[in-house]
């Protein structure tokens, strides 16, 4: 026999956040991620910390039986509390809907199984698999050029597109929306390009032409034409900063 009040708890209540626009609704959507907001009988492992960030912490845990990823945006001791707790909570619900928002591009990741902003928390699906980190070719570097392109296609800037935020096994995999935004500005999508150019240039060194097939992926995705413009721009950035440097 189940207690009425098991079987209450064993319940999730279920909602979904609508790109653009938070707003939760008690309804399920074929085409976006679904947020569980009462999760205390389905979240069953013991958290397992593998990250502490600057910002949020990563653990491994277990959702309805099956390895997950927790991400907690941890309380700062110098910001008010009543500050500190909007931050987190707004940042939380930012994340998680970039991370459909990107899906929704056509960009694979992480599937979402529960937000809980009051806690700052995403927990989102496992990623089996090699971060690109450390097994980049430049194979690898097509792919990762059509993702940027599809990302910047839908107004979508990553923000922190390094080679750290990648895995692959049989899919390429996109990782930490924490700091995108949406922009249409041709120097906010250079931004981003110039950011892994960077990444390829410095710890990625030893893998020749990196960035021309990352560059060859981008075009196939957004056009010779615009891609040519952006890396005007990307060049323009890297003039100002080597300028920033001498003076």
């Amino acid at each position: 026999m189940v207690s009425q009040q098991e079987y209450t708890a064993s319940q999730p209540v279920l909602g979904a956040v609508l790109i653009k626009e938070y707003f939760f609704a008690r309804c399920w959507f074929k085409t976006h991620h679904i947020f569980i907001f009462k999760a205390e009988p389905i979240l069953l492992l013991q958290p397992l910390l593998i990250k502490r960030g600057a910002e949020a912490d990563i653990y491994i845990v277990e959702w309805n039986s099956k390895k997950a990823v927790s991400k907690v945006r941890s309380p700062k001791s110098y910001r008010h509390p009543e500050l500190d707790s909007a931050i987190r909570k707004h940042r939380t619900i930012h994340e998680a809907t970039f991370m459909s928002a990107a899906k929704s591009a056509g960009v694979m990741t992480p599937f979402v199984h529960f937000v809980d902003p009051s806690k700052a928390e995403i927990i989102m699906e496992f990623i089996e698999g090699q971060n690109i980190r450390d097994a980049l070719t430049p194979d690898i570097c097509y792919p990762i050029g059509r993702c940027a392109a599809l990302l910047h296609a839908s107004k979508i800037i990553h923000g922190d597109l390094t080679t750290s935020n990648f895995v692959i096994n049989k899919r390429l995999v996109l990782l930490d929306f924490g700091l995108s935004y949406y922009s249409e500005r041709t120097e906010d999508m250079a931004t981003d390009i110039r950011l892994i150019k960077e990444v390829f240039t410095s710890a990625h060194i030893a893998v020749r032409k990196a960035f021309p097939r990352f560059v060859e992926g981008y075009a196939s995705v957004a056009g010779r034409k615009r891609t040519d413009k952006i890396l005007v721009n990307v060049r323009k950035i890297e003039e100002r900063g080597r300028y920033a440097r001498m003076t």
